[in-house]
């Protein structure tokens, strides 16, 4: 599969503030997901194999039968399983098609590895959902 677009990279606000250099050496280990309107994107209680950016349409995010959020261009989701290292903590379901580009658990081993600030960056938004979400509770 060819990589991603750097362009596509450069317009998500996870790498928004990587150079064209770091963006070519992501695009790597980012692969495209195209999702239908009602069908899951993430199941809940089921082991995280990827995390998703999405570029287009939007989705519920449902957990224990309450809606939690709704998502669209930009948002990230499913990092906290996939940096975490635990099961699925909600479901979510695309409301419209989406597009979204995404990173395997493996992809993302190699990237912490050979570029350990992109890493950090995701885990730092990970950190700060997770703290949100405590404060919710």
């Amino acid at each position: 599969m060819a990589p991603v677009d750097v362009e596509r990279l450069r317009r998500l606000e996870l790498f928004g503030e990587l150079d064209h250099h770091d963006l070519t050496a992501v695009a790597r280990w980012v692969d495209e997901v195209e999702v239908a309107s009602g069908d899951l994107l993430i199941e809940e209680g089921a082991l995280a194999y990827e995390l998703f950016m999405i570029e287009e349409g939007t989705a519920e995010v449902e957990a224990g039968g309450k809606v939690l959020a709704n998502l669209g261009p930009g948002d990230v989701v499913g990092e906290m399983a996939v940096i975490l290292q635990e099961r699925r903590g909600a479901s979510v379901r695309a409301k419209t098609p989406i597009r979204a580009l995404a990173i395997s658990v493996e992809e993302f081993e190699e990237m912490a590895e050979e570029m350990p600030e992109v890493a950090a960056q995701i885990r730092s938004t990970t950190e700060r959902r997770r703290r949100q979400n405590e404060a919710g509770s």
